[in-house]
């Protein structure tokens, strides 16, 4: 799907409880944002689970404490995003660019991390138990600040 122009309006200019009062009256609607450029845009606490994010630019993007549950992020930029305490649960995340991202405290139970580069991304505190992590750009050092069950996943 392409990007659906009404609900990139609707999530840069409504707020937090504008979009998230909108996607509880709307929980069958996928949000339709795929290529869609939120760099520096602040999403902090935006129900964006299911979401089409994929190829989107969320440079520098503030995502800290959002449900982006079974979101499609594969391909975006998430560099500098910060994505602390964000519920990321099944996200799908391949080839995402993450360098320096904070992902302290998040939720990445099950998300598919294959391929993303993960350079001096904050990890501290971050779940990833059932993550896949095959090719992922990530160091040791940042897998000891973790909090999860790697055995098998790299």
């Amino acid at each position: 799907m392409l990007l659906n122009q009404q609900h990139l309006e609707l999530l840069k200019k409504g707020g937090a409880t504008t979009w998230n009062t909108w996607r509880r009256s709307h929980p069958a609607t996928v949000p339709e944002l795929h290529g869609a450029d939120l760099s520096e845009v602040d999403l902090s606490e935006y129900n964006l689970s299911m979401a089409n994010l994929r190829e989107a630019n969320l440079y520098n993007a503030k995502l800290s404490a959002s449900d982006l549950i079974e979101a499609n992020l594969n391909g975006a930029n998430l560099a500098n995003a910060d994505l602390s305490g964000a519920k990321l649960i099944e996200a799908k995340l391949e080839f995402c660019d993450l360098k320096g991202a904070n992902l302290a405290n998040a939720d990445l139970t099950g998300a598919d991390l294959s391929g993303a580069n993960l350079m001096t991304a904050n990890l501290g505190g971050a779940n990833l138990n059932w993550a896949r992590l095959t090719d992922a750009i990530i160091t040791e050092e940042q897998l000891s600040t973790v909090k999860s069950r790697l055995e098998g996943m790299l």
